[in-house]
């Protein structure tokens, strides 16, 4: 009976001895051929969507309005790395197409985003990283590297993609044919490109446009500056230039607004500000911006821009109460409208998608008055929940216009007697089963103010009542399901 303690032990020794040498190791993400460390990218992205009363589809430029449009979406992308040294090259090429939908098809057909190409293509010379790289380095910039020359096809994402970003939860994502540039001393960091813009493809669902979204002028020129005094101190000033673009750069004539004429032969000086923090479940982000320029408008007037917003959100997560709640607020402003020589309304350039001014994608950073407030809730380490509300509205209700997250018109206001958007409510989930497989989930609903009724009246996004009058709808509907794989697996 004494020997039975000193059998347990033994045992359980040896079943850990075994479970440690059964134990799988970490697979390894890379190859070596050569004097080259391969590094291959897979991913593959299906997502459903259903809409109901969308505001920004059909209507005027259709011809008709479709009430309820759904669409299911492929992209698979495949890339590959190669490092050697001080040398990187990378390249992806991207499938991205619908495999059904209603109509319109023009708005969700392959011929408005169906593309297999290249989304990637680069080849970088950089330093290495020196070891105790400063506080604050911005690993999204670039994962090793503080200093680097890329030149090719990449994807520039600055100030969390408010007026430059990746626009990835779009069909088609954007990336830019860029020469970049990237040095980082102490706490400070400086980075510079030049970009050319016009793409032979669209980069997103074309919503009330058959053909799609256009990227406007020719070329695109930036240059920021950020010190980093502490992980909850980080300022950055930044500016981005878009030409007016030669008589013969492009045969593209949008005639619809004032916004598309601007962005296709206007040019746009943009000077931001921006504060942002990271520490200790602090999270703040505070943007400012000033815009310059000359604008040609309907009619073949010329106007003198001068547009100005401001957009910021704090949050604060609760790492010590039970599901980890986050609560979020923030609010933007952005100035919209004309004078008799001025043009004020705002564009954001090349911002993310449905990221920043809610999932129905119904607001763009341009005439908008925007406050929301967010819940966030981690029930498991793999699983989380959001929910948001927000209240929108319009600066300039008689002169300005109502854009979406594309930046396509959903009204215009001349004649618009109240700035009421509405009010949305967004329900989002994201469960991660397996590192590499994420399930995600969304549903959006707005209810539509008096002057977002109104617009949607005058563009013809209506529906006829019993005694056929043409009435808008009270609410608009979104909800998406979204599968998406990452070999290898990202955080």
């Amino acid at each position: 009976m004494r020997a039975t303690p000193l059998l347990c032990v033994l045992a359980v020794g040896s079943f850990a001895t075994a479970a440690s040498a059964q134990a799988t190791p970490a697979a390894k993400t890379t190859l070596s051929v050569g004097d080259f460390e391969l590094s291959p990218e897979l991913q593959v992205r299906t997502r459903g969507e259903y809409r109901r009363s969308p505001v920004d589809m059909g209507g005027e430029a259709t011809g008709y309005y479709t009430e309820d449009p759904w669409a299911v979406m492929e992209r698979t992308r495949l890339g590959l790395g190669a490092d050697r040294g001080a040398l990187r090259a990378k390249v992806t090429f991207q499938d991205a197409r619908v495999w059904g939908s209603t109509p319109p098809t023009a708005i969700f057909g392959n011929d408005a985003f169906g593309t297999t190409g290249l989304y990637e293509g680069y080849i970088e010379i950089h330093t290495t990283n020196p070891p105790g790289t400063k506080p604050g380095y911005d690993a999204s910039s670039h994962a090793a590297e503080p200093q680097y020359i890329r030149v090719g096809r990449q994807a520039i994402v600055w100030d969390g993609g408010r007026l430059l970003g990746n626009a990835d939860f779009s069909p088609v994502a954007r990336t830019l044919d860029a020469i970049r540039g990237h040095a980082g001393w102490r706490s400070l960091d400086f980075e510079a490109f030049a970009a050319i813009l016009d793409e032979p493809h669209p980069i997103g669902i074309g919503f009330g446009d058959p053909n799609g979204t256009y990227s406007g002028g020719t070329e695109l020129y930036g240059g920021l500056a950020s010190l980093t005094l502490d992980p909850l101190f980080r300022v950055q000033a930044y500016g981005l230039l878009r030409p007016a673009p030669g008589t013969s750069s492009s045969t593209f004539a949008p005639l619809a607004s004032d916004f598309s004429q601007s962005r296709t032969f206007g040019d746009d000086w943009t000077m931001a500000l921006g504060f942002s923090g990271d520490a200790k479940g602090w999270t703040y982000g505070l943007t400012s911006a000033l815009q310059l320029g000359k604008v040609p408008i309907l009619g073949g007037a010329q106007l003198d821009r001068l547009a100005f917003a401001v957009a910021g959100d704090a949050s604060r997560r609760f790492d010590g109460i039970v599901l980890t709640p986050t609560i979020k607020i923030g609010g933007a402003y952005a100035s919209g409208g004309r004078l008799a020589t001025q043009y004020n309304q705002f564009d954001p350039l090349y911002p993310d998608v449905q990221v920043n001014h809610g999932l129905l994608g119904a607001f763009a950073w341009s005439n908008l008055i925007d406050a929301h407030g967010a819940v966030s809730l981690v029930p498991t380490t793999n699983l989380h929940v959001t929910a948001e509300y927000r209240y929108a509205r319009v600066v300039a209700p008689s002169t300005g216009e109502w854009l979406d997250t594309y930046l396509l018109v959903a009204g215009r206001t001349a004649g618009t007697t109240s700035p009421e958007l509405g009010h949305e409510v967004d329900v989002s989930v994201s469960y991660r089963p397996w590192p590499a497989l994420d399930v995600s989930a969304g549903y959006a609903l707005l209810i539509l103010g008096d002057g977002a009724k109104q617009m949607m009246l005058a563009e013809n996004r209506a529906t006829p009542n019993a005694s056929g009058t043409l009435v808008p709808p009270d609410l608009s509907h979104y909800a998406f399901i979204q599968l998406t794989l990452n070999v290898p697996a990202k955080p």
